[in-house]
């Protein structure tokens, strides 16, 4: 089992990059979904995935990454329609946490395509579910606070064609291109 005192209260380094992903996240679908608008024939589909999600909320009530994503998403037409979310994290609480956080978000049933929340470890399994797929525009989020199972590989699996930036808190934003 993970160590979850992490989730106790939000520290103001997690809220910075909780909100640099979020603000990011708004802007970077804006784009897409400009683009994708200019090319009806193609997918009309975006994806935010993050594999260390944590429970969607800290103990003192404030919202983590994944609820900011999907509630940002829940506001903006476009966005609603399009996007797919991809949540994971290995701590089988912590699913079951962010599974139950994300059915409280008001409004969260208009999303097209409902949150998917996955229990496992970062590795193989997870790599090969990306390895196998044509994916859509993505921004793929990796803080993995305390885990392993982060590799070349996966990266590679997500990114296929596309941009990686780094940021100082251990965030890396991948974009991909189907």
């Amino acid at each position: 089992m993970a160590d979850n005192s992490f989730f106790e209260e939000q520290k103001e380094q997690s809220l910075v990059k909780s909100t640099i992903v979020a603000k990011y996240f708004g802007v970077w679908a804006n784009v897409i979904i400009s683009t994708q608008k200019r090319f009806p024939n193609h997918s009309q589909k975006i994806a935010y995935i993050d594999l260390f999600a944590g429970p969607g909320r800290y103990k003192d009530g404030t919202q983590s990454t994944p609820v900011k994503i999907l509630t940002n998403a829940i506001e903006k037409p476009d966005l609603r329609e399009r996007l797919v979310a991809i949540f994971n994290d290995k701590d089988e609480k912590n699913s079951k946490d962010l599974q139950n956080t994300i059915a409280e978000i008001p409004g969260i049933e208009t999303l097209k395509n409902k949150p998917m929340v996955h229990n496992q470890e970062v590795g193989e399994e997870i790599v090969k579910m990306f390895e196998d797929r044509n994916l859509i525009p993505t921004l793929f989020f990796v803080d993995p606070w305390g885990y392993k199972g982060l590799s070349l590989r996966l990266v590679n699996s997500v990114l296929k064609i596309g941009v990686v930036m780094p940021f100082s808190f251990s965030i890396t934003i991948v974009l991909t291109w189907e």
